[in-house]
């Protein structure tokens, strides 16, 4: 059986649409020979909670949580939000007045984390990882994003110890949705671009949802990407007997 470490910053009890992909890919690798390790934060910040999302978690498999240090609560004092209250994306307010604490802590987070809120996890899970490594070697990584500072991760390891590295693009990184409403200054619009390249290059295998991402992905890469489309799990879907 061979070990994949897969960097996911959404794992159970976070519930979304970011949590199913490798929570059920985690679920039928062993059929293939390949033995999940997860590594995900200990304490994130919940877009979501769904504790029925346990069930698809084998109790053999090795999950790592490690302590996350995030820029939430602060932005919650800051504009007066309940520590309880969701954060959109990006710190956007989508669909509301925005007065101007939420105009300066967007500009802060759009120029000051680059790519997104959790990059201060970047270094200190590199440091972790390597020496986990050592002790616990693995034969791949896979790191999916968003949030696309996993994939730092995965570029800092594959840089410092060499092991084949899958990174995995949910939504896109430049292109995505929001990307043009934050308020970004040139530098941090380069470096943007300049990390996105860097892991499109650096990673052994590109993979993403649906063939239109592919194709935007390996203009920017020069290189192809593979496509896994999202699908189901047969487990979720109830069947009917003879002529139900």
């Amino acid at each position: 059986m061979k070990r994949v470490l897969i960097i996911t910053y959404y794992w159970p009890p976070n519930g979304g649409a970011g949590v199913y992909r490798w929570l059920k890919m985690s679920k039928y690798l062993p059929e293939y020979g390949w033995q999940p390790v997860i590594y995900t934060p200990l304490d994130p910040e919940l877009t979501a909670v769904d504790h029925g999302l346990a069930k698809d978690i084998s109790p053999d498999l090795e999950v790592i949580r490690h302590p996350i240090t995030e820029p939430f609560s602060l932005y919650k004092r800051f504009t007066g939000r309940k520590q309880e209250e969701r954060v959109q994306t990006a710190f956007l307010n989508e669909g509301g007045k925005r007065g101007w604490k939420e105009d300066v802590a967007l500009w802060i987070r759009s120029n000051f984390f680059v790519p997104d809120a959790r990059v201060w996890w970047v270094k200190p899970s590199i440091k972790f990882l390597k020496e986990y490594v050592v002790k616990h070697p693995v034969d791949a990584i896979i790191t999916t994003g968003p949030p696309h500072s996993m994939h730092l991760i995965g570029l800092g390891l594959k840089q410092a110890k060499g092991i084949k590295w899958i990174a995995d693009f949910r939504d896109p990184w430049t292109d995505i949705d929001y990307y043009g409403q934050l308020t970004l200054t040139d530098w941090a619009d380069r470096k943007h671009h300049r990390l996105e390249r860097q892991v499109l290059q650096a990673a052994d295998r590109v993979v993403t949802v649906s063939w239109t991402w592919a194709t935007d992905l390996s203009a920017i890469s020069g290189r192809p990407v593979e496509v896994i489309t999202n699908g189901f799990d047969p487990e979720d879907v109830p069947t009917t007997g003879a002529g139900g």
